[in-house]
Order: C-alpha cells, then sequence, then structure tokens
C-alpha cells in the first residue's frame, strides 16, 4: 500500500530509510530548520514510520537521539545504499555512472523516440517517468523546453550518490539525441530537477 505523506514527511523518510540521522542531520540536509525536522520526526514516529532511540555521546557530551526508518522501505534503500558504497570502492565514481548508464539504456530503449518531434520526445519521456515514480512534467518558458522532475524516488540515495543523477542526465541525452543542462538539482535543494534543452 503507498504511503500518503505530505512531501516533506516523505523527504524525511526518504533519509531515514537510507541510514539513520539526528534532527539536526535531517533538518540540515532538507534545508529546513530543526524544530521543523523534530516535528515532522514525531509524527512520523507516532505514526509507526519511525523509531528513535537515545545514544550515548562518546567521550563528554549529552546524549542524543537518533531515528531511523522502520517501514517495508527501509530495508531496501539501505541495501541500495550500501551496494552503491561497496561499487565506488571497487569501481571508483565514473565506473558506478557507466553501470548505472547502462541501467537506464535499458529501462529507457523501449521509448522509441526516433523521428520524433523534440517536445513530443520530451512529452514521452516525462509519461514514462511518471510510471517509474517520479512528477515530470514538460516545461515551455521562453522559447527553451525544460524537462522537470518534482519529485524523485531516489531523492535520499541521490545525496550521497551523485552517480545517479548523472547516469540520468547521460541517459535522457542520449535518447534525445541532444545535449541537456541540469539547472536545479532535489539533491541539492533544488525546488526540482530541471534540465535545458541546449
Amino acid at each position: 500500500m503507498a504511503l500518503l505523506l505530505e512531501g516533506t514527511k516523505e523527504r524525511v523518510l526518504d533519509l531515514l530509510r537510507v541510514k539513520p540521522r539526528t534532527a539536526k542531520e535531517v533538518a540540515e540536509a532538507l534545508g529546513i530548520s530543526r524544530v521543523a525536522a523534530q516535528k515532522h520526526l514525531e509524527d512520523l514516529e507516532a505514526r509507526g514510520l519511525v523509531r528513535s532511540e537515545v545514544r550515548r555521546c562518546p567521550g563528554r557530551g549529552r546524549p542524543y537521539r537518533l531515528y531511523q526508518a522502520q517501514d517495508v522501505g527501509a530495508p531496501y534503500a539501505a541495501l541500495c545504499g550500501d551496494v552503491l558504497r561497496g561499487l565506488e570502492g571497487a569501481l571508483g565514481k565514473e565506473g558506478v555512472v557507466r553501470l548505472l548508464l547502462e541501467r537506464n539504456r535499458k529501462l529507457l530503449a523501449p521509448l522509441n523516440l526516433q523521428g520524433l518531434p523534440l517536445k513530443e520526445k520530451l512529452e514521452r519521456l516525462a509519461a514514462f517517468l511518471r510510471t517509474q515514480g517520479y512528477e515530470a512534467e514538460v516545461v515551455e518558458e521562453g522559447g527553451r523546453l525544460y524537462l522537470c522532475q518534482h519529485r524523485c524516488p531516489k531523492l535520499a540515495l541521490s545525496r550521497e550518490h551523485e552517480a545517479l543523477c548523472q547516469s540520468e542526465l547521460l541517459a535522457y541525452q542520449e535518447l534525445l539525441g541532444l545535449p541537456l543542462h541540469r539547472e536545479e538539482r532535489l539533491a541539492e535543494g533544488g525546488s526540482c530537477c530541471r534540465y535545458r534543452v541546449e
């Protein structure tokens, strides 16, 4: 069953699926106040999606509360994070980009956009991305076309593994046959992942 969470709570849960964090770490990662982060964490804990425990500070210092996700998606996100860290250690970041690019090529191959007008290519790509959990749309501004992703199903992982975003950019460029410039990135605090068609 899909969770129905408002945007910030969903982003908090995504972060905690990858690894446990304190309220301060959640606030810093999402660019929100510590008070706001604490409120979201308490609400998620009350709903049974997050659990917390008090940890002793090594040496001197006050104890702190550590939060972690306990929903059905948590073990899979943690596994993906561990696998990506292992791959980066074995292949380096460029090797991981190549590996993920190959996966993205296979995912996008059925689209077959040959011979279509550019806007239709983008619309079909956006429609496909929506089936994959992205909130994707095509926007036209000042005579330019943009692909905008307002939600990313791998956002928490993307914050720690830029190879996910880099491989997507390369795959989109190959599929469209045109260079794209990423103007904004959700993983860096942007309101969306915004790709401008060059």
